[in-house]
């Protein structure tokens, strides 16, 4: 019963620690759905649009990139949340142009 217990604690959490806010998990997916860029977060925040409901933007900069470069050097995404389940995830800038 015992081991039973254990293993489910570990699977429950999906290895996302529970201390980390949701502009910092917002963050995190960002730099998960590119993971081919070093993205450096220049700006975050969330806020409650409802009980339930939370927004998450998230800005970033990828200082590797010459100015001149065709790619976006400044990214930005939002992430929704509902009863802190990840519900929608879209870029508002970038990556590409």
């Amino acid at each position: 019963m015992g081991a039973l217990v254990a293993v489910g604690s570990l699977t429950a959490g999906c290895g996302i620690p529970r201390d980390v806010g949701l502009a910092e998990r917002c963050a995190d997916i960002m730099r998960r759905a590119y993971p081919s860029a070093t993205i450096e977060i220049t700006r975050s925040d969330a806020k409650a649009t409802s009980l339930t409901t939370i927004i998450a933007h998230v800005e970033g900069s990828r200082p590797e990139l010459p100015a001149d470069t065709p790619l976006r050097r400044d990214l930005a995404v939002e992430c929704r949340f509902d009863e802190n389940v990840l519900t929608e995830f879209h870029w508002t800038a970038g990556p590409t142009r």
